[in-house]
């Protein structure tokens, strides 16, 4: 099997798992003041890593690799992440990793378009069955009104697009870099790009409020949702197709509905099980084998 792979389904699997424990997080620490402080938490790992392992110099990094760099970090690190903090304030975590699911769909669109991978008909069906997913989560239930609005899903939406996006530029800027000093570049440049806000938050923030929890959360986050994801995506990345990439987002809902529910009581309510059960079968559809079709000997 690809190593390639198994680097990128445990990327996604780690960040499965943020979902249920950023959600809680963000009862208590301001959005932008966490991104910030996890980049931060994620660079000091790994930046001896760096130093000793890769023995690079990341003053030394060319421009044209800080621009793709800083590319990804908007792109698969701040966008991501603050559109999906914000999600949280107007969805449950396993709405959010139903979302996460749409991945595939936008990365096999993208791929068509940005890359120029062909769409077949069975991938198109396959989008199509992702967007009905999500459209299931629009109906209203009995039970979890007031759960999940409008303005939080569409931030999810906007987070998962921001992930496609991600995936497509590493595959169209593949910057010749050790994994480790890829990661630790977007860590650095997410941290500088998400400052500014964290500064104005905090100005009018309580820090007593913090506690040594909280610290713990962060820490956890900048290390395992940060540091350790990074450096397996950019492992695994350049190694397999984009589109399998987008597929192995599949992940995410598995590992995060999985925790939301065992250690935080949040209940899978119909409509979430029917977008589930559309959007597995839409990454199932996109990743089935093509038929072969059978070459007729040339005629003389």
């Amino acid at each position: 099997m690809n190593p390639g792979y198994v680097y990128v389904l445990l990327c996604y699997a780690l960040i499965g798992i943020s979902y249920p424990i950023a959600k809680e997080a963000m009862t208590l620490i301001p959005i932008w003041i966490f991104t910030s402080i996890t980049f931060a938490v994620a660079f000091a790992l790994l930046y001896p890593v760096v130093r000793t392992l890769d023995r690079i110099a990341l003053s030394q990094i060319g421009l044209p690799a800080w621009v793709a760099i800083s590319i990804q970090s908007l792109l698969g690190a701040v966008l991501y992440t603050v559109f999906l903090l914000y999600g949280f304030s107007g969805a449950t975590a396993i709405v959010a990793s139903v979302f996460s699911s749409l991945a595939p769909a936008a990365v096999l669109t993208f791929s068509s378009v940005f890359l120029k991978e062909r769409l077949s008909v069975r991938k198109v069906l396959a989008i199509v069955m992702a967007v009905a997913g999500v459209l299931v989560l629009t109906l209203p239930t009995a039970d979890s009104a007031g759960q999940n609005t409008w303005l939080g899903m569409l931030f999810l939406l906007l987070s998962t697009l921001s992930t496609a996006g991600c995936v497509i530029s590493a595959k169209k800027l593949d910057v010749q870099l050790p994994p480790a000093t890829l990661a630790a570049g977007v860590c650095l440049t997410g941290m500088l790009f998400t400052l500014p806000m964290a500064i104005a938050q905090g100005l009018s923030f309580d820090w007593y409020l913090l506690s040594a929890a909280n610290g713990a959360v962060m820490i956890y986050y900048g290390a395992l949702v940060w540091a350790v994801p990074y450096v397996l995506f950019f492992m695994g990345v350049t190694k397999i197709p984009a589109s399998a990439t987008g597929m192995a987002v599949a992940v995410i809902p598995l590992t995060a509905s999985f925790f939301s529910m065992v250690f935080y009581r949040e209940q899978l309510h119909l409509t979430d099980g029917v977008a589930l059960v559309l959007v597995t079968l839409s990454i199932l559809a996109a990743e089935a084998k093509e038929p072969i079709k059978p070459t007729l000997p040339a005629t003389l």
